[in-house]
């Protein structure tokens, strides 16, 4: 079976000291280093440009207490205006790159995996295409 290539992410998105695992949930290791590859990232569109159709409500006002009083600019982030906090910097393509994950800061087990194992990545954690015992080993 053929895996698709994938080479669609952006340095911002995969970067140090993300954790690694497995398609089954077992943690693989830490990102140590991102090696970038040739190659460009052409299956990721460019955010289009957005235009709010109707002005939201704040809900800052209908919590039990005001937070921006005491430093939350959340609430000021996520309007319309700002896409609801979820644009993104553009960030340099990765290509065919590859990442380095290792355990104890990268002290054991070592191991360079390519950017087309990646499967999915959310928050602090990359999450491989296989199980954990194939890059293990």
């Amino acid at each position: 079976m053929t895996l698709p290539q994938t080479h669609g992410f952006r340095s911002p998105e995969i970067r140090r000291s993300m954790d690694v695992f497995g398609l089954d949930g077992e943690k693989v290791g830490t990102i140590i280093r991102v090696i970038h590859g040739p190659g460009a990232a052409s299956n990721i569109p460019e955010n289009p440009p957005f235009t709010p159709e109707i002005r939201a409500f704040d809900g800052e006002s209908l919590g039990p207490a005001p937070t921006r009083e005491v430093g939350n600019f959340g609430p000021a982030t996520q309007t319309p205006e700002h896409r609801y906090g979820a644009a993104t910097t553009a960030g340099e393509p990765l290509g065919a790159g590859a990442i380095l994950v290792g355990t104890w800061y990268g002290l054991f087990g070592r191991r360079r995996i390519a950017l087309d194992e990646v499967q999915t990545v959310s928050m602090e954690r990359v999450i491989l295409r296989r199980a954990a015992r194939y890059y293990l080993g």
